[in-house]
């Protein structure tokens, strides 16, 4: 077994040193114990301490002066902050000077000793992650599934065709029709995404075809759409589920012509712009339901491209987890590491989010987390639940189940009302509206729609 580090423990009140010391040396550590401010200065400068205990306030010299010098001596030594007089400036100037911790008095001596303990392996030195072929490319993966994805992002490349993609929330889609046009002999012209649940009903024809001097009120000036913008490179319909019915048609035209006719224009332009489509919701059922052109998605589906959900790629999860905790440490300046039990239970997640949910986990970890390792319990605390304890009935959970449960919440909280719940959500109200239309939860019989939805357990009563 390794000998402990060395530990130096300052206080200006001997009461506190002592037993600090005689607890940790009884655990092992070999500890030097000073009173004195200057003489912590001058020993903390002297990098012989990888470990540092120090109280914020001792004499003229604080422990944020020793915080300063240790790491100026010592880069990777760890200093642990205590203080009975903690203030918002003392701790941000604490954790921004790269304090390991900052603990309240009176001490407590096991959550010190729990604390000292990741210190301790924080200072090993960290294991070089497997080199990454890929590790300069947005998408990454060595699961057959994205082998796969990669194969059909290759054929998209070559072709002209529509390509539809679809998949989840959060698990790529844009990421794949960017990678679509990057392999493609557009890469050198833009790539315009469009979100389409962003764009109001009325505004969708001069939005993506422009319009003309005089089209209407405020047009002072031809305006170029979204489709003449993006001419000779690729247009991406995000979420092209929520398109109005009233536009559909003209964007069937549009790709089966290859011609659009800005607002107030007398003649049609031809398109020059490839587009890529994608969506996360079922558009067969759409179709079914009357809310989608059956001849619209056959146009759309022309490439049909699949992008695989993070749980049928558990292999890929360590990938994905280094990569993003590289990166949240490089924009946070911090230096953290997943410890083996905390990736198990990364590994072991549903992620009905996806990629995009594990990549804000690992964000949220980094933040809110001492430097040093990551263990079970900031995994637990930045998934907001005890991750250990997800049950199967969770991972069965499909994706429109867990949208439709995270709706209802937001119009119980608000009481029905479904404009403040739309702006709850994030949503406009009108696509609040398609869905709770289409989970049957609006009261039949009336020609308006009502401020009060009927929820499931209300039909059952």
């Amino acid at each position: 077994m390794s000998a402990k580090p060395a530990v130096l423990v300052v206080d200006d009140d001997e009461g506190i040193t002592f037993p600090i010391a005689t607890f940790l040396e009884a655990k092992g550590y070999s500890v030097t114990v000073t009173n004195s401010g200057s003489e912590a200065l001058r020993l903390a400068q002297g990098a012989t301490f990888p470990l540092i205990l120090a109280d914020i306030y001792i004499d003229r010299v604080t422990g944020l002066d020793i915080l300063r010098a240790a790491k100026q001596a010592a880069p990777s030594s760890a200093v642990i902050l205590m203080t009975a007089k903690g203030s918002v400036r003392t701790t941000v100037d604490a954790e921004s000077g790269g304090a390991f911790d900052y603990l309240p008095k009176p001490i407590d001596l096991n959550q010190l000793l729990q604390v000292l303990q990741r210190a301790e392996l924080s200072l090993q030195p960290e294991e070089a992650p497997a080199a990454d072929s890929a590790s300069g490319e947005a998408m990454i993966g060595v699961t057959p599934v994205m082998v796969r994805l990669y194969k059909d992002i290759a054929r998209a490349a070559r072709s002209e065709a529509t390509a539809l993609i679809c998949g989840e929330t959060g698990s790529g889609k844009e990421l794949v029709a960017r990678a679509i046009h990057a392999a493609s002999g557009r890469a050198k012209q833009q790539f315009l995404p469009v979100d389409c649940a962003a764009i109001p009903e009325n505004l969708w024809e001069s939005e993506l075809f422009g319009s003309t001097r005089g089209a209407f009120t405020s047009a002072e000036k031809d305006r170029a759409g979204i489709i003449e913008q993006a001419r000779g490179g690729t247009v991406f319909l995000d979420e092209i589920g929520e398109i109005p019915t009233s536009f559909q048609s003209k964007l069937l035209r549009l790709l089966e012509a290859k011609e659009y006719r800005p607002v107030g224009a007398s003649a049609p332009k031809l398109v020059s712009a490839r587009i890529l489509a994608a969506t996360h919701r079922q558009l067969e059922a759409m179709i079914q339901a009357g809310e989608f052109r059956a001849d619209l998605y056959h146009r759309l589906n022309v490439l049909r491209i699949d992008v695989p959900p993070l749980r049928e790629r558990v292999q890929d999860i360590r990938l994905l987890a280094n990569r993003f905790l590289s990166d949240a440490n490089s924009r946070q300046g911090r230096q953290t590491r997943l410890e083996p039990p905390a990736m198990k239970i990364l590994e072991s997640q549903p992620w009905p989010g996806n990629v995009r949910e594990l990549k804000n986990a690992i964000e949220r970890m980094v933040a809110m987390s001492s430097p040093g390792p990551l263990g079970e319990a900031e995994v637990r605390q930045a998934l907001g639940t005890n991750a250990a304890q997800v049950t199967s009935s969770a991972v069965a959970m499909t994706l429109e189940e867990a949208e439709k449960k995270h709706v209802l919440e937001a119009l119980r909280a608000c009481g029905g009302n479904r404009t403040q719940a739309a702006e709850r959500l994030n949503i406009q109200r009108r696509t609040l509206y398609k869905k709770l239309e289409r989970w049957g939860l609006l009261r039949e019989g009336h020609s308006a729609v009502p401020e009060t939805p009927i929820f499931e357990d209300e039909r059952k009563s």
